[in-house]
C-alpha cells in the first residue's frame, strides 16, 4: 500500500543566513523555551501539498521543471524583522524587503501553482503564545539585519503523513533558469501589457 505524503514547497536561501535563523531560533528558545519551529530549517514557503500520494505528484515533476525554466533565480533582500499577529499565537519572523521586481517575479512564480497573492518572509518563531511574544519581541523589535542573496532552485521536501519521523526531507531540488537575468526579467515583465488568462481546467490542477 502507498503511504500518503506530506509535501511542503520552498526556496531555500543562502548558508549565512540559514545559519544567521538557527542561531536566532536558539537564541528565542533560551528566551521562551521550546515552541513550534525551533528546528525548522530557514525557508519561504511557497505552499504546501498535505496528504498525498507520490503517483500522484510524481507525474507533475516534469511540467513543473519546464514551468520553472522560464524564470530566473531570484534576488532578494532580508530587511529587519515583523510579526504576524494570529489571535493569541504571534508568529516572528524576517522580512523580505518587497520591490515591484520581486512582486513580479512571485507573481509569475505563484502561476504554476494557482496560489493566492501572500507575503513571502522567513519564520523565526512560529505560533508562540502572547506571554513569550510579549517576552521575544522586545529583542527583534529594534534589531536591524539587511542582508542580499540569490535563490536559484525551488525544492519540494516530503515526510510521511503518518509516521514517528515528523521532520521534513528534501524530496526534489529543481533548479531556475540560470542564464535569465532576474533584472532583465522582471523590468521586461513590468513594462510588457499582461495577456488575458485562458479558463484554466481546474480539475487538471487540483493538487496545486
Amino acid at each position: 500500500m502507498t503511504l500518503y505524503q506530506d509535501y511542503l514547497i520552498v526556496l531555500s536561501p543562502s548558508e549565512s543566513i540559514i545559519e544567521n535563523v538557527k542561531r536566532l531560533k536558539d537564541f528565542s528558545y533560551k528566551h521562551i523555551g521550546e515552541y513550534d519551529s525551533h528546528y525548522s530549517k530557514a525557508h519561504i514557503t511557497i505552499q504546501s501539498w498535505p496528504r498525498k500520494k507520490p503517483v500522484w505528484i510524481e507525474p507533475l515533476i516534469p511540467k513543473l521543471e519546464r514551468d520553472l525554466q522560464t524564470l530566473p533565480p531570484v534576488i532578494l533582500d532580508i530587511n529587519d524583522f515583523g510579526f504576524f499577529d494570529h489571535a493569541d499565537h504571534p508568529s516572528i519572523y524576517a522580512k523580505l524587503n518587497s520591490t515591484p521586481l520581486t512582486k513580479v517575479w512571485f507573481k509569475y512564480l505563484r502561476k504554476f501553482f494557482h496560489t493566492s497573492d501572500f507575503e513571502p518572509h522567513i519564520t523565526i518563531a512560529r505560533s508562540i503564545p502572547n506571554e513569550s511574544f510579549v517576552k521575544l519581541w522586545p529583542h527583534f523589535k529594534n534589531q536591524e539585519w539587511n542582508e542580499q542573496f540569490i535563490v536559484d532552485k525551488l525544492t519540494i521536501l516530503r515526510r510521511e503523513t503518518i509516521g514517528h519521523d515528523k521532520s521534513y526531507k528534501v524530496f526534489k531540488e529543481i533548479p531556475f533558469n540560470r542564464r535569465m537575468d532576474f533584472y532583465a526579467f522582471t523590468n521586461l515583465k513590468l513594462t510588457t501589457p499582461a495577456l488575458p488568462l485562458k479558463k484554466v481546467n481546474t480539475q487538471q490542477i487540483s493538487l496545486f
